[in-house]
């Protein structure tokens, strides 16, 4: 007997009743009001008359359509790749949304843009398919049939929320801003994007950066707009996109066939494609590594800097420690300690101006730390802030309200262009 008949007839007895949707996806993440967007829905049962809400992530229920469900089955053929194939369940013209992060039936995630906002959030879409196994693989052996995992992985198959940026993302839009827009990693690839805004913000576990998106971050900075990274692991693997961006393509330690070498889908580090990571935002993840393994640290940022602008208002002394338990952390490189102490190595970086707000002991291939700071490239450049953990935005740092307050502090400070560097406050 078929699989698919059999999970199909075992979720209708059991599914949740108002709600007989099993999975779905839509035909683009990331749309303007206006675009065309097909919504694709597989359900335990059929009903010609299901009531679709679309929700905002403030629980707030915007659209409703009557639509026709009826249980689908994923295509055969590699569907982690190929996506899952079902039929169109609706087709619209997005309606006149804020831009936001929105979920059909409260779960298929998509996001609405604006061309007009001053702050940028970076939804991240590349690290969200790359961990997806749907389908049965994903770019991690971990999760995947027969431990192989593939090197190519399909968008059109259901991608939860970012597992570590949802808490924020909540959050985040009761916040008190006005003109906020919200795209994803693939519309990084169009600087016209992020050109009009001031401040751009990537948040939770954002890893995987094409090429084309880490030079339009870099040309933002480089003219003088600010960059806020609340992530950690940030940029560490290069991938790229099919002709029609519906596929994420990561061969990793696998031999691509792509001719051109500095397109490799390696990582960002390897000297083949001569772009380090802390060119970009300061550090990496191979300068520290993992916060919740055998990393001996103390599960957050000790103080080193309690008179920094971004402090204002926390009751933090030197020495105390920031609690924040990260699954994985980047670190600036480093000369040595004073006074037990890390002190970055601005021989290696270069920039302007750099400062250590607080540290933390990690662990990957060999003991390392984690580095949050704060610094100014060059004297036109903009600020770059890097928290540099996976779980600022997680609920393990959304659970805390002096990291919501610092937050907020960072936010404002570089979107009102105040000091944010010690050594200038008056």
């Amino acid at each position: 007997m078929n699989l698919n008949f059999l999970f199909v007839l075992f979720f209708s007895y059991w599914a949740p009743r108002g709600n007989i949707i099993a999975d779905g996806y839509v035909d683009k993440l990331s749309v303007h009001v206006g675009d065309s967007l097909t919504v694709f829905l597989n359900a335990y049962k059929a009903q010609d008359d299901f009531v679709l809400r679309l929700y905002d992530l403030k629980g707030n229920a915007v659209a409703r359509y009557k639509v026709a469900v009826t249980p689908q089955e994923r295509r055969k053929d590699k569907p982690w790749e190929n996506g899952f194939g079902y039929k169109p369940t609706l087709k619209i013209k997005v309606p006149p949304l804020k831009s936001g992060v929105y979920l059909w039936n409260d779960e298929i995630p998509f996001v609405v843009k604006s061309t007009k906002a001053k702050i940028i959030v970076v939804y991240s879409s590349n690290t969200e398919n790359a961990y997806c196994n749907a389908g049965g693989k994903s770019l991690y052996a971990f999760n995947s049939t027969e431990k192989k995992p593939a090197a190519i992985v399909s968008f059109l198959r259901p991608i939860p929320l970012p597992r570590h940026s949802e808490a924020f993302l909540k959050w985040f839009c009761k916040q008190n801003y006005s003109e906020v827009g919200y795209i994803t990693d693939s519309d990084l690839d169009s600087f016209d994007e992020i050109k009009n805004a001031k401040l751009l913000m990537i948040v939770g576990h954002s890893e995987y950066w094409t090429l084309d998106a880490r030079r339009n971050f870099d040309r933002f900075v480089d003219e003088g707009k600010n960059a806020l990274v609340l992530s950690g692991n940030t940029m560490w693997w290069q991938v790229r996109y099919d002709k029609n961006k519906s596929q994420l393509i990561g061969y990793k330690d696998y031999p691509d066939p792509e001719p051109n070498v500095c397109l490799h889908t390696t990582r960002w580090n390897e000297q083949q494609l001569g772009y380090p990571i802390v060119n970009s935002i300061g550090a990496d993840f191979a300068h520290a590594g993992y916060g919740l393994k055998q990393d001996k640290g103390w599960d957050g940022y000790k103080i080193v800097n309690a008179k920094s602008p971004l402090l204002r208002g926390i009751r933090l002394k030197n020495g105390e420690v920031l609690k924040l338990s990260s699954d994985e952390n980047d670190g600036a490189p480093l000369l040595g300690y004073e006074q037990g102490r890390p002190i970055i190595d601005q021989s290696q970086l270069g920039f302007e101006k750099i400062e250590l707000i607080g540290y933390d002991s990690t662990f990957r291939i060999n003991p390392g730390v984690a580095t949050w700071m704060v610094f100014k490239k060059t004297k036109k450049s903009g600020i770059v802030i890097n928290t540099a953990s996976t779980d600022w935005c997680s609920h393990r740092g959304m659970g805390s309200n002096e990291i919501k307050k610092i937050t907020l502090n960072m936010i404002n400070k570089l979107l009102r262009n105040e000091t944010v560097f010690t050594a200038e406050e008056k």
